[in-house]
């Protein structure tokens, strides 16, 4: 019984090598087996990407401002005179998130269509979300702002915005 498997074993591996030499004929690819012999490749060094420039937003008193303004130049710090015709008009209840100066300093920074710039610490902001921004980073290259790319469910993805710049991060969502 033993040397009947043994004979059908036998058999059974010169036609596999029939039919591996008749593929390589009829598809001109090579369907020999090769030797099993292990091929030892170095490893690559480890690379890590360098941290991004965190800038975190300070809080600032518009008051205070305005004081070391006068004393700096000599003068107050006037508010902003609109035209009494104008069409876009800043909002009474907008004030500006990171001094709090009220709507009489801010300008409509694109004719109605909702950024405003702060005359007292000279921040651009948005009246939708001014609030959400209380750290900003940037590109440890190039010094420019990250973007949000993709919201995940643990985290964030950000890119640079500079097209030839390829820094990503990835950052855990901390809720």
């Amino acid at each position: 019984m033993k040397t009947i498997i043994t004979t059908l074993l036998v058999h059974i591996q010169i036609q596999y090598y029939i039919i591996c030499y008749l593929m390589t004929l009829l598809l001109s690819k090579d369907f020999m087996p090769k030797d099993d012999i292990p091929i030892s490749k170095g490893y690559h060094h480890l690379k890590v990407d360098n941290l991004p420039i965190i800038e975190v937003l300070v809080k600032f008193d518009y008051q205070k401002l305005i004081a070391d303004y006068q004393k700096e130049n000599g003068k107050a710090l006037k508010p902003i005179r609109r035209h009494k015709n104008s069409k876009n008009k800043v909002p009474e209840s907008v004030t500006c998130p990171r001094c709090g100066a009220p709507h009489v300093y801010l300008y409509d920074n694109t004719d109605g269509r909702g950024q405003y710039l702060c005359k007292v610490c000279n921040t651009n902001f948005n009246d939708k979300n001014r609030f959400s921004k209380t750290v900003i980073f940037k590109c440890p290259h190039y010094s420019r702002t990250l973007d949000r790319i993709k919201e995940r469910k643990d985290f964030y993805i950000y890119k640079c915005r500079n097209d030839d710049c390829s820094f990503y991060l990835k950052n855990l969502r901390t809720i």
